[in-house]
């Protein structure tokens, strides 16, 4: 095969696999009929350039010139010359359909990242008017700043989302904001009784005590916990947290009789297997 017929071919398969990892916003059925056209016509001509030379060659050995093979090789050459300037038109379109592919994913990425950021600036703001905090996160009142229009200032803020007030809490208790954390929680239980995260809402009040070493509370905590949301997926780690609070406070019989009621009723689960190493300890 020519090496300049080999060339083009290779050029036109680094394209198709090229664009193949890209994102599909072109129609995969268009694409495909793109790539399958240019390898059938590179195919054809390779072999209409086999056929050229094995006629040049056979008139070349006879060494008589036979008109019906020279017309022959003449309808051929014509015949590439048509081929060859479609494949430079698939080609084309190839090229075309590819920068169309790659335009439209960025497009689509740059659109996606902006409403992104849009919703988490809506998101801030609202907590922000909410707890009554600048924009410079000083947590002073934008008024001190800056007189504030009577009809702004007559207009309450934006009531947060719940999940909003859950995740400020939650925050909040990973910045040891124990205080302000449980406030939060406390916020969202008062408000939203009956919602799916008030179990969770309510577990880590006792969590918020319990980090601050008052684990009187916090056994309190984690009771109202297990008497109110008693299906909870929490439950088992309640109970773990208020058998090690009676530890700490000294009360070892309260503590056995808390992690055994644990590893009776919860076996399978984590917090019994450290239960049972906590009772042998005992």
């Amino acid at each position: 095969m020519k090496a300049k017929t080999l060339a083009p071919l290779m050029l036109v398969l680094w394209m198709a696999a090229a664009l193949g990892a890209g994102c599909a916003t072109v129609e995969p059925q268009q694409f495909a009929a793109l790539q399958s056209q240019v390898t059938r016509q590179h195919r054809q001509i390779i072999q209409l350039e086999q056929k050229i030379d094995a006629l040049e060659k056979q008139i070349a050995i006879s060494r008589k010139p036979q008109a019906e093979l020279v017309a022959q090789v003449a309808t051929m050459r014509q015949d590439l010359m048509r081929l060859s300037g479609r494949v430079e038109e698939s080609e084309h379109n190839l090229g075309r359909a590819m920068n169309e592919r790659n335009s439209q994913q960025a497009q689509l990425a740059k659109e996606n990242a902006a409403k992104a950021q849009a919703e988490t600036d809506k998101r801030l703001r609202r907590l922000e008017a909410y707890l009554g905090m600048s924009s410079d996160g000083t947590g002073k009142s934008a008024k001190a700043k800056a007189p504030v229009k009577k009809a702004a200032a007559d207009q309450p803020p934006a009531e947060p989302k719940p999940k909003d007030i859950y995740d400020l809490g939650l925050r909040l208790y990973k910045q040891k904001s124990y205080g302000p954390a449980r406030d939060r929680f406390g916020e969202y239980i008062k408000k939203y009784p009956k919602s799916s995260l008030a179990d969770n809402a309510q577990y880590w009040i006792g969590e918020c005590f319990y980090s601050e070493k008052k684990f009187e509370e916090a056994i309190l905590a984690y009771n109202q916990m297990i008497k109110h949301y008693p299906k909870s997926s929490k439950v088992p780690a309640a109970l773990l947290k208020q058998g090690l609070s009676f530890r700490a406070l000294g009360d070892k019989r309260t503590a056995k009789i808390v992690l055994g009621k644990l590893v009776k009723q919860y076996p399978k689960t984590s917090q019994a297997r450290l239960a049972k190493k906590v009772l042998r300890k005992l």
